[in-house]
Order: structure tokens, then sequence, then C-alpha cells
């Protein structure tokens, strides 16, 4: 998360670069604590019978955010229209309010867990996606919840290998959650995807992807890292080139293959 001068809140109130039609219902403002701590679901047109979740996954609070960049995190655009590009595919997305990001979030997936009847999700098949500085709270969530099916995880700092601080340093200048001790919380078994940009302008972001996909192989975990040599941090919403529409649907389709969405 960086200041608030005009150019670099082109982050946040940017459209997604790839849009599909979304016809679907979206629920707003349910509260899974209080109201401060809400969240809106976006479902697909067509809910004949309950459908995968995904859950965008954020790790800065929200009032350090709002302060910081004068929205709170579900208002950022890109965060909309990729819940209705997931809804639009076939799943049911929600986006969030936190207090505190790291405990918030796993309320949330309990709270989902418990009213899945009611909000007509499956709750069997649960995914998150989360990007940049949010990465590591969903990599904590992949390592504490192993029921969550699978992640789409982009351009995003990743966990620090034995030694180093980078990340929690990082992390300490930017505000986001790291709330983890390196590569001994590796999530070995969840399928994920990460998609790193190579002209991330992040210092040490891309190095922290080549150690997650090294610490990967050593594991044998099924971690698939897709490089895109010419994308920018936020490729997704900067950059509307065809290489970015191709990694969007890269992910989406990432997503319905691991959520058997057909």
């Amino acid at each position: 998360m960086r200041g608030d001068s005009s150019t670099e809140n082109s982050l946040f109130s940017n459209s997604v670069v790839y849009q599909l039609p979304h016809a679907g219902n979206v629920r707003e403002g349910i509260s899974y604590v209080d109201d401060a701590r809400v969240f809106d679901i976006y479902f697909p047109e067509q809910v004949e019978r309950p459908v995968p979740v995904v859950v965008l996954v954020t790790g800065y609070p929200d009032s350090a955010f709002l302060e910081r960049v004068g929205i709170k995190q579900m208002q950022v655009q890109a965060y909309r229209d990729w819940a209705k590009l997931l809804a639009a595919s076939g799943m049911a997305a929600v986006i969030y309010s936190n207090v505190e990001p790291v405990d918030d979030a796993f309320t949330l997936l309990d709270f989902l867990r418990c009213k899945a009847d009611e909000l007509q999700i499956d709750p069997a098949r649960i995914a998150v996606w989360s990007c940049s500085g949010n990465v590591p709270n969903a990599i904590n969530i992949l390592h504490k919840d192993s029921a969550v099916r699978c992640a789409a995880l982009l351009y995003g700092f990743m966990l620090d290998t034995a030694g180093s601080v980078m990340i929690k340093e990082i992390a300490q200048t930017l505000g986001f959650a790291n709330p983890h001790e390196g590569m001994e919380n590796f999530p070995e078994n969840t399928p994920i995807l990460v998609i790193g940009a190579g002209k991330d302008e992040f210092s040490g972001l891309n190095e922290s992807i080549d150690n997650f996909e090294a610490e990967a192989v050593a594991r044998n975990s099924p971690v698939s890292v897709i490089r895109y040599p010419q994308g920018v941090h936020a490729f997704d919403s900067l950059d509307d080139s065809q290489r970015s529409i191709e990694m969007i649907k890269l992910c989406l389709g990432f997503l319905r293959l691991r959520l058997n969405v057909y």
C-alpha cells in the first residue's frame, strides 16, 4: 500500500482490465461479527444448488487502509470487479471489511461455513484469492485451514526464508499483516496458483516468489508459479494488454478447475 497521490490512487480506483457481464444477485452488508465487520457476497446468475465461494482475502486493517488511501478495502474497484468476474464464472465471491485482518479472516470463514445453507454456498468448496501485501495473510489461512480447497495469489509478498526478515520488515513498513514464521508455515498440501509480475517495482517481492517456488519443489507441494515477464504490479487493473487479460483468465480457469465448476 502506497501513498495517496492521484497516480497511485489508480491502484484502487481503476477497473479490472477484463470484464464479464454479471447478472447475478449481490447481498450487501452482511454482518459476520458487528457493524465494523461485514461482507458482500456476489452470486452467479443461476444458483440452483450450493455454489463454491472465493474469499478475496485482505491483509491490511481497514482503519489503517482508510487513513492512508481514503477508502475502505471493500470499496477498491478491482476487488468489486474481481468479485463480479468470479460470480460471472460460476462461483460466489466475498469481499469484506475487517478490524483485525488475521483473526477476522478466520471468523469470516467460520461464519460462511455455519451459514452455508442460508447463503446457498458449498462449505466444502471454499477458495481464497489475494494479491500484493495481502498475500501473507492468505498464506496464513492456507497454513492453518487445510479445508480451504485452493488459492490464487497474484503479485504478492510470500514468506521469509530461513534467516531472512525481509518480508517481516516490508510488512512493518507497508502496514500489512505477516502472521507467520517464514517457511515453517508453508501450506504444503493446498493447490496454489502464484502469478508474478516481472516488472514489479517492489524490491524483494519477486525474490520471495522464487523462494516460495523452490520451497514448494523441495516439499513436492502442488504450487504452480506463472511468471508474467512484462507484467507490472497490479497488472490486472493497470495494464490492459492481451497478456494481462490472459493472466486473469488463467486465474479464473484455475479456480473453476479446482472448485469443480463445469
